[in-house]
């Protein structure tokens, strides 16, 4: 996924810069996109309000810069879990548990989760779905390396990636998420090696 941040050029002012988009992560998490004002990111990051306003013109483009630094952890997480060492299924399913545990504890758990969905859907949605779609597609990638999966690998990355989004949306818990998310993985895995020995 290609950065949309346009950092600074000094190591001091991107330093700042990073500041200011990680305190506004998380004061959006805690009082909503509605309960955040430009003078209290200032404050919170420890900048002056002139420093802020130089990198962001309005909070609009402050949560943009803020989602924008989500999109871009959640695709590090699930690409590093992906090609880490080990077998491909416990690859896969960790991909999968990581890209689903990080949205849960990042948005979900906040109260004021519903919000900050809307927010996102109006101000960044398209940065989210480019994330989404560089995800999937590492995703068959890596399901094409295993021969079985080969012929399948598109059907059944949509099937994983969306299916598990379904799932994470109805667990009540991050212990819960990762259980059901392993054991889907694993049954719809197996499932598609099982279907590939018949042909």
């Amino acid at each position: 996924m290609k950065s949309r941040l346009a950092l600074p050029a000094d190591e001091a002012e991107r330093v700042r810069f990073k500041r200011v988009v990680r305190a506004a992560d998380e004061l959006f998490r805690t009082y909503g996109f509605r309960g955040v004002t430009m003078e209290r990111v200032a404050r919170e990051a420890a900048v002056a309000k002139a420093t802020l306003y130089s990198y962001f013109k309005n909070k609009d483009e402050l949560f943009v810069a803020v989602s924008n630094r989500m999109a871009a952890l959640l695709a590090k997480a699930f690409t590093g879990a992906l090609e880490a060492g080990g077998k491909l299924d416990d690859r896969v399913a960790a991909a999968i548990v990581t890209r689903r545990r990080l949205a849960f504890e990042l948005y979900r758990l906040s109260p004021h989760a519903e919000e900050l969905h809307s927010a996102k859907s109006k101000l960044a949605g398209e940065i989210f779905a480019e994330a989404e779609r560089e995800m999937e597609a590492r995703l068959v990638q890596a399901l094409r390396d295993d021969t079985a999966l080969k012929p399948g690998a598109e059907r059944l990355t949509r099937a994983l990636y969306h299916g598990s989004a379904e799932i994470a949306s109805r667990c009540s818990g991050v212990a819960e998420l990762e259980t059901e998310l392993r054991a889907f993985v694993a049954t719809h895995l197996a499932g598609a090696r099982a279907l590939a020995r018949r042909h």
